[in-house]
């Protein structure tokens, strides 16, 4: 088990060695381009959750050159982020360059040298003005990297990052499920991922056209909060998640005979108990949710419901009352506990469960604890728990604006590093029902 996780920017070059699915990328083509004296290596294109490097040669040994990224939004705006590194022997891999500069405010567009992400991609994530709540993502994003030396420019490159489109979704034509299909772009038959929303009844759409791109096909269902679906969050029959995975599994668009499960927060706590409940679910996926199952919530989430948030063949599922949720177990009896913990050592693939350790919306890595510790007691083959002691409750998948993930605890840093490492964990899982 891993209880912390974070993947430097040596680690990530490293990766490339073992192809692990966080490797930095090069299999969409290079550029070697030479500018000014110096001379770039990196991709020609990437994916926009795929890390990458960018190698530098012909700088000057041992000074200090300033890195700046700029590029648009889908908008139009201009955006900016820079950061100062050490240039070694004169080649400097960017992905795993001794960044110096220092930030004050983590929205001026400086990366500070605490930020454990691989600089192309942080770049992006501080740079200014982005906000992720506003950033509009274009179908293709240009970014121009810029070598300065004491102020003056001395060398540049281009390369692209490609979104999947957001849009591109299938709306469901059937008579009981809620939600939207993606499929892979390249029109193939891939497995079926189902990704399950939180306590805000609405579809989650960022993770599910990622995962897409990834070359899987992914439900992005809804399980309350419509007219044909339980007005709140409370008595939700699970065999709902078991039957969307029935409809997605019979496609012929969809390949293997099982389904990976992705929920977060609330959806994390579904996807934990459905996934131990039926065969048909393989590797799951629980972001900030819980290993506990909870007592469902109204409208305004006080006061609580008075029964289990889910039920299985129309009896609630136990339960530990709301009054514990927001400050972990411990107030309740351990038989209590006992009861309500989710069984997932019955799930039939790898788990991951990913917390936030400075998550105030809910203690997601006290949640999670059972379930950590019944994978471990019962001898779980694959499972990890990834715990990111300086990330809230937020953590989308990388690569994002980070100014607008820390509404709900942990620092901008953390954040980042969290959506930059937990995605790689993700995808291993995933990679899983290609084997089946």
């Amino acid at each position: 088990m891993r209880e912390k996780s974070y993947l430097t920017r040596r680690q990530t070059l490293s990766a490339v060695a073992t192809g692990a699915s966080v490797s930095v990328a090069g299999c969409n083509g290079s550029s070697s381009d030479r500018t000014d004296g110096l001379a770039f290596d990196h991709p020609d294109t990437v994916l926009a959750d795929e890390a990458f490097d960018i190698t530098v040669e012909g700088l000057p040994s041992n000074e200090r050159v300033d890195v700046v990224l700029t590029s648009e939004d889908g908008d139009g705006e201009s955006f900016e982020g820079r950061a100062t590194v050490e240039t070694g022997d004169g080649t400097v891999s960017l992905a795993d360059a001794t960044v110096v500069s220092e930030s004050d405010d983590p929205l001026d567009g400086v990366v500070d040298a605490d930020v454990d992400v691989p600089l192309p991609l942080a770049l992006f994530q501080f740079a200014y003005p982005l906000q992720l709540r506003t950033y509009s993502a274009p179908d293709k994003h240009e970014f121009t990297y810029r070598i300065e030396r004491d102020g003056e420019p001395v060398g540049t490159t281009t390369l692209t990052r490609t979104y999947p489109d957001f849009d591109g979704y299938i709306d469901l034509d059937h008579p009981e499920l809620e939600g939207a299909l993606y499929e892979p772009a390249d029109g193939e038959a891939a497995p079926g991922v189902i990704v399950l929303h939180g306590s805000v009844a609405r579809l989650y759409l960022p993770p599910a056209a990622r995962l897409a791109a990834r070359g899987y096909n992914v439900l992005t269902l809804q399980y309350f909060g419509t007219e044909e679906l339980p007005d709140e969050l409370n008595g939700v029959p699970i065999e709902y998640v078991r039957d969307a995975a029935t409809w997605l599994r019979d496609r012929e668009s969809t390949t293997g005979e099982q389904i990976g499960l992705f929920g977060a927060s609330k959806g994390g706590e579904l996807a934990l108990l459905a996934g131990s409940q039926f065969d048909a679910f393989g590797p799951v996926v629980s972001v900030n949710g819980s290993g506990l199952v909870w007592e469902g919530l109204t409208a305004d989430n006080y006061p609580e419901s008075g029964t289990s948030t889910w039920t299985l063949d129309g009896e609630p599922v136990p339960y530990l009352d709301g009054e514990h949720m927001y400050d972990g177990p411990d107030g309740a009896g351990e038989e209590e506990v006992e009861a309500a913990s989710i069984p997932v050592e019955d799930i039939d693939g790898p788990v991951v469960l990913v917390s936030g350790g400075a998550d105030e919306l809910w203690p997601s890595a006290e949640l999670q604890g059972p379930a950590a510790d019944r994978l471990d007691e019962y001898g779980h083959p694959n499972y990890e728990h990834l715990i990111y002691e300086d990330a809230g409750h937020f953590i989308p998948p990388r690569y994002t604006p980070t100014v607008g993930l820390i509404a709900e605890g942990g620092t901008y840093a953390g954040a980042a590093e969290a959506s930059h490492d937990h995605w790689g964990a993700v995808l291993d899982a995933f990679s899983s029902l290609r084997d089946h």
